[in-house]
């Protein structure tokens, strides 16, 4: 394969999902003041994926998938949608943008161990120390990310939600290996969408049923029409789009700018305070991260 120069592929549409991603977590609090977590992911979904599934057709002509994959692509909807997603909103909801930010962004660590647990891919000595590291810098934050010390419930739950919805994520990319390597990206995140809202109906439809229409501020719809089309649908495409133009590496290195736009927007917006120890612990954690992303990584023979 050739290689593409950087102006293949316009850097400021990436940078476009970078913007979105990052201000998800403060427009995602708007609409968990007319919707609950599970609700509001239920009514995301069900508008996104048909426009997934167009895009897929309008780019790549097949929307074919084989009988025997369904079941692969299920479990992926299963864990990187119904529930990763609900929990998602569940942290932006109940923790700080600023913290579930940076915990949500420590999803690559839990990535790596779970290839290492699944037989993927064994860590090397930078990766082990780059894990330990990522989770002394999560400690850091559930310890000083608010403005007071305290280990209560309340102070807790929000950031303990988006620590478990990080280890979901990073559970993802291990499941959805097998069905990358064999369909396109785009066609993997379109068929697992489908299942995903598919179990998300199941579970949330009777909620979605009894919600109080008339009672649902207007800012709370507007954060439902962002998450679906701007969060999901035109994220995600350009996202794995760019990969496949530019490379994964380098397109993996914009992840590093979300948590920023959400610590900034959080703060002007939201008018959140950032303590100095919490930055000290998003330090910790990208500097983790960046040691697992220069491990030298080999694969485990079955």
């Amino acid at each position: 394969m050739r290689n593409r120069s950087r102006g293949d592929f316009p850097e400021w549409v990436i940078w476009g999902v970078v913007l979105v991603w990052g201000a998800n977590y403060v427009v995602g609090k708007w609409g968990m003041a007319g919707f609950d977590p599970l609700s509001f992911t239920v009514l995301r979904f069900v508008g996104a994926s048909p426009i997934l599934l167009l895009l897929l057709y309008t780019l790549e002509k097949n929307i074919r998938v084989e009988l025997k994959d369904c079941w692969s692509l299920a479990l992926i909807g299963l864990v990187g949608v119904t529930i990763y997603q609900t929990l998602f909103m569940a942290a932006v909801k109940y923790a700080t943008a600023t913290n579930a930010s940076l915990i949500v962004a420590v999803s690559p660590v839990f990535t790596a161990i779970f290839a290492w647990l699944a037989g993927q891919e064994r860590l090397g000595s930078r990766g082990r120390r780059g894990s330990a590291l990522s989770i002394v810098g999560v400690i850091f934050v559930l310890l000083f990310g608010t403005n007071k010390l305290a280990l209560g419930w309340e102070v807790l739950r929000g950031d303990l939600i988006a620590l478990l919805s990080s280890c979901i994520w990073g559970l993802y990319p291990v499941l959805a290996k097998r069905m990358l390597s064999k369909y396109s990206a785009l066609k993997t995140i379109t068929f697992s969408s489908l299942f995903g809202t598919i179990f998300l109906l199941i579970v949330g439809l009777k909620g979605v049923t009894e919600l109080s229409w008339s009672t649902i501020p207007f800012s709370a719809w507007g954060s439902v029409l962002f998450s679906t089309l701007l969060v999901t649908a035109y994220g995600l495409v350009v996202w794995y789009y760019a990969i496949s133009r530019i490379g994964v590496n380098r397109v993996m290195a914009y992840m590093y700018a979300v948590p920023a736009v959400a610590v900034i927007t959080a703060a002007v917006i939201l008018k959140e305070r950032i303590h100095l120890l919490q930055i000290v612990g998003a330090v910790i954690i990208f500097g983790g991260i960046r040691l697992i992303r220069k491990d030298k990584i080999s694969m485990i023979e079955n």
